[in-house]
């Protein structure tokens, strides 16, 4: 009896050439802001269809750290979708976590008047925002001293900035007693509006050494 043989062939999706990349398709906006602690933030996700394998799964990178609701930065979200033939389809969303003070950022004039001086002081001043805690500001030379880096203030529900009480510790430079010294700073009424930028003014009094007496201040930032 004659033999026979039957061939059996087979393919893959190699074998077809698929080299076309599922679509990925975000859920929602494709860039979103958030409020610096504002809580949690939740990923509307995406969607992915592949001419070969119809919809495919969706993998994203986010989570508590991309984005971190509570470090303001600007974050990439990835989606990423594989067919069965190892082709790779990816879509992005940018999250933007805001801090509401971040209007006031920027390098500033100052014209600083203190009561019982005949001149006022002028000098550069930048103001950054606080990464970790909305509406919180940073004063990059508060009032003119060496070495006071670190002066906050808050902005305010109406808008306007307050400095509430603190202390700067070993500011100053001189070699005279009450030139390196502890000030204790506050504002005594809150910021107003004015051309191309803000006034306040402030309070200063040095605690430490003793007797070295305190002064109050007129600060104009403008731009």
């Amino acid at each position: 009896m004659a033999g026979s043989m039957l061939l059996v062939s087979s393919c893959s999706k190699d074998d077809d050439g698929d080299t076309t990349a599922p679509v990925v398709t975000l859920n929602g906006a494709s860039s979103e802001t958030i409020i610096l602690n504002s809580g949690t933030w939740t990923d509307p996700g995406a969607t992915a269809t592949d001419d070969e394998d119809g919809t495919v799964a969706v993998v994203s990178d986010a989570g508590t750290t991309n984005p971190n609701a509570n470090r303001a930065n600007t974050y990439t979200i990835t989606y990423t979708a594989t067919d069965a033939a190892g082709n790779v389809g990816t879509a992005t969303r940018t999250v933007r976590v805001k801090n509401e003070a971040e209007d006031y950022a920027g390098t500033y004039s100052v014209v600083d008047s203190v009561v019982g001086l005949p001149d006022p002081f002028t000098y550069a001043q930048t103001i950054t925002i606080d990464s970790t805690l909305n509406n919180r500001i940073h004063f990059s030379k508060f009032g003119d001293y060496a070495n006071n880096d670190d002066i906050y203030a808050l902005k305010l529900g109406d808008g306007n900035l307050q400095i509430p009480l603190q202390t700067a510790i070993g500011i100053g430079t001189g070699v005279d007693p009450c030139d390196v010294a502890d000030h204790q700073f506050q504002t005594t009424s809150n910021s107003s509006l004015i051309v191309n930028g803000f006034k306040f003014t402030y309070s200063d009094a040095i605690t430490n050494p003793g007797g070295c007496g305190s002064a109050t201040g007129t600060a104009y930032y403008s731009k």
